[in-house]
């Protein structure tokens, strides 16, 4: 009998631990890279949880991310261009302009449904929150 139960123990255990190593399903997201990828529209900012929308300056104001690792945007309707660098697991995307040689990084808060928002922090720790959505097609 009690080598039955030995059995039966060391069955369910094995049992248990095959089942906890089995592949889990993929996700059905893309890959974040894949979906910060395209054109996106400028559509407002937030600051202090107050969005403001885009201004008669802005109208125009897009950032377009390639496959390549450059980007193109428009701010207050100045070009600017230049090279990205992704994090994926921190969620950052850094933007290096080609002209004035600077850095900004933001943080990706969102990249889903057709929108994307991206967050940057000023050094004194104000979060302005910049929101852009997919063209219509």
């Amino acid at each position: 009998m009690n080598q039955l139960i030995v059995f039966l123990s060391i069955f369910f255990i094995s049992m248990n631990a095959i089942a906890q190593t089995e592949t889990p399903t993929q996700t059905t997201n893309p890959p974040l890279k894949d979906r910060i990828v395209g054109k996106w529209i400028y559509k407002g900012t937030e600051e202090f949880a107050v969005l403001t929308p885009a201004d008669s300056t802005q109208k125009n104001d897009y950032v377009e991310i390639t496959v390549d690792g450059n980007y193109k945007m428009v701010v207050n309707g100045k070009e600017e261009t230049g090279a990205y660098k992704l994090v994926e697991v921190y969620k950052q995307i850094y933007f290096s302009a080609n002209e004035t040689k600077k850095t900004k990084m933001f943080t990706i808060k969102s990249s889903l449904n057709g929108k994307l928002v991206l967050d940057f922090q000023t050094p004194d720790l104000i979060h302005t929150k910049y929101q852009y959505e997919k063209p219509k097609q």
